[in-house]
């Protein structure tokens, strides 16, 4: 399709959690490296969860909306991630619900990926703010600005009883904006010409946040405590990590399993 043209694609397979509950922002705060107890409704931000020694166990965006806090997670994380939060909550009041087989998902990416909306009428207007939210009211979906490309992107969520219509109108609105629909793969090449690395392909279980290139959009030095904190903060402090992730093209020969070497270190 090329990686100039507006597409879609199903994107259900990623992990959805629900936190509801007058604690949810409070305790979330404690376990996420951003500000969430300072969202406000309609809004979202980007986020990693860490382990005691700083390194990430996974990443999320974090929507504030309809009473509660919504997770959107790497395919697979999100039953780890619901029964690690179930572990810390003692006398808070917050439920942890999956909602990964009741909603789905969509990917808009694209110059006129906002066009694409207002012909669906999914919203008034496209979210101008990163991981902003709107909706048509309706309540069977909502959208946000998503982090997925130089150009414009956003993601939809909807109702599993509304999946299927909604993927035929948004086939017709694609065409009608002189796109398509396409797979994981467009997508793909989307996040890495943006430089936005995937937690479990260029971050990992064993990455700090810093390391990553995350930092200015997923950490908060200002918020409260949260597991991880001192040693993300002690990182600030002294300036650098030892490496970081970078954006190399390479030729076609050069695509092998062996380290890349600048003066003879790795």
């Amino acid at each position: 399709m090329g990686s100039s043209a507006t597409f879609g694609c199903d994107v259900s397979t990623r992990g959805r959690l629900r936190l509801t509950g007058e604690d949810r922002a409070r305790f979330l705060n404690g376990q996420v490296t951003n500000d969430v107890k300072n969202l406000a409704p309609g809004t979202g931000c980007y986020a990693a969860f860490a382990n005691g020694k700083g390194k990430m166990r996974a990443d999320a965006v974090i929507l504030n909306h309809d009473d509660s806090l919504l997770l959107d997670l790497e395919a697979g994380y999100d039953a780890s991630i619901a029964v690690e939060l179930d572990k810390f909550i003692i006398a808070d009041d917050v439920l942890v619900e999956g909602l990964t087989e009741v909603w789905r998902a969509f990917a808009i990416v694209g110059a006129r990926a906002g066009d694409v909306l207002r012909d669906m009428n999914l919203c008034d207007a496209p979210p101008a703010r990163l991981f902003d939210i709107a909706s048509n009211g309706a309540g069977s979906s909502f959208v946000f600005r998503s982090r997925r490309s130089i150009t414009d992107s956003f993601d939809v969520w909807v109702q599993l009883a509304d999946h299927e219509a909604l993927s035929k109108r948004l086939r017709s609105a694609l065409e009608k904006a002189g796109g398509g629909i396409s797979d994981i793969s467009e997508l793909e090449i989307s996040r890495i010409e943006a430089g936005i690395p995937r937690f479990g392909v260029e971050m990992d279980e064993g990455t700090l946040p810093p390391e990553a290139g995350i930092e200015s959009v997923a950490i908060s030095y200002t918020k409260g405590c949260y597991i991880g904190q001192e040693v993300i903060a002690r990182i600030k402090s002294v300036g650098h990590v030892n490496r970081t992730l970078a954006r190399l093209q390479l030729p076609d020969a050069a695509q092998r399993k062996e380290p890349l070497l600048s003066n003879g270190k790795e």
